[in-house]
């Protein structure tokens, strides 16, 4: 079931933009990321950049949260990426593994030139 989208211009060429996303953990003005591990990272014969990540972050979830779901504080995504610098697109797809029993929050980030405005 999707819930939200949504869709953004971020007026800049299209290599600065994917190497800010490529880069944004850590990040001082989001510390809930604690920790970012590649578990694998490989050039495909297509040209194809994709890596395999997984985020661990803390929430800081009120402590009768944490006892109500039975969790530990801290949590883990999966992040899988795909940078294909021949067609200018990188997507990032994340899901979580902390409360996949509960729920499933599943990601999908695309970002490529937009077709008609330059450097955005």
């Amino acid at each position: 079931m999707k819930i939200w989208s949504s869709e953004h211009v971020f007026y800049h060429p299209w290599e600065t933009v994917s190497q800010a996303a490529w880069r944004k953990y850590p990040n001082p003005m989001n510390p809930s990321v604690i920790g970012v591990d590649v578990v694998e990272r490989s050039v495909l014969p297509t040209g194809k950049i994709v890596s395999d990540r997984i985020l661990t972050t803390e929430w800081g979830l009120p402590g009768w949260v944490v006892s109500l779901v039975g969790m530990n504080p801290t949590c883990h995504v999966k992040e899988k990426s795909e940078v294909d610098i021949e067609n200018k697109t990188l997507t990032l797809n994340s899901v979580n593994l902390t409360l996949k029993n509960l729920i499933t929050i599943d990601e999908k980030l695309v970002y490529m030139p937009h077709p008609t405005i330059k450097d955005a």
